[in-house]
């Protein structure tokens, strides 16, 4: 092999070397790329669409249990209104953590409680719970683009008879499911 050989042996080993470092270059921008793309579209998901919420408490009992997570969606109140029923995760004035809540009465309704028993537009309702309430209340007309919500556990439970009705915008979200521990996995009505 001659020496003009040798050089191009050695330009070739060297062009090579060269390639492979650009290869390696484009393939950790890839990784970097595809990581932030996918932290992006993580944060999107968990600010706009759903979250993992803690139950915390008594105030849900029997149909959420202290330490049990709920899968919260945040789509449909953007397009309808919270129900009467639905389990939500919500906010109250002036404080800056979560509770999980039933609604009970959406605008218009009358809500009361007289002599343990509650009462949505003069109706009984046990519905959720069974125990009689220990304290009366007033009557109370539900606002508009208002919700009035309570803990099934009635007799245990800070909600709307305390903190008053939570506007639409207090309602961040439905709770949908149990989703830990997964023995206990259950879809919420």
């Amino acid at each position: 092999m001659n020496d003009q050989q040798r050089m191009n042996i050695g330009d070739e080993q060297i062009s090579r070397m060269k390639q492979k470092k650009e290869y390696r270059r484009q393939e950790r921008r890839g990784w970097i790329l595809s990581l932030t793309a996918a932290i992006v579209v993580a944060l999107l998901l968990r600010f706009f669409v759903f979250e993992f919420i803690r139950v915390e408490g008594r105030s849900m009992l029997p149909t959420l249990y202290s330490n049990e997570y709920v899968f919260m969606e945040k789509v449909t109140y953007r397009f309808s209104e919270p129900e009467y029923g639905d389990i939500v995760i919500c906010s109250y004035p002036h404080r800056s953590d979560t509770f999980v809540k039933r609604v009970i009465g959406t605008e218009g309704d009358v809500i009361r409680i007289t002599d343990g028993v509650l009462y949505i537009n003069d109706v009984p309702n046990s519905d959720y719970f069974s125990d009689p309430i220990n304290a009366d209340m007033a009557p109370v007309t539900v606002s508009e683009d208002c919700v009035f919500v309570m803990g099934d556990n009635r007799n245990s439970s800070q909600d709307s008879r305390v903190v008053g009705e939570l506007g639409y915008n207090m309602v961040l979200g439905r709770a949908v499911f149990v989703l830990w521990p997964l023995n206990q996995m259950h879809t919420l009505h």
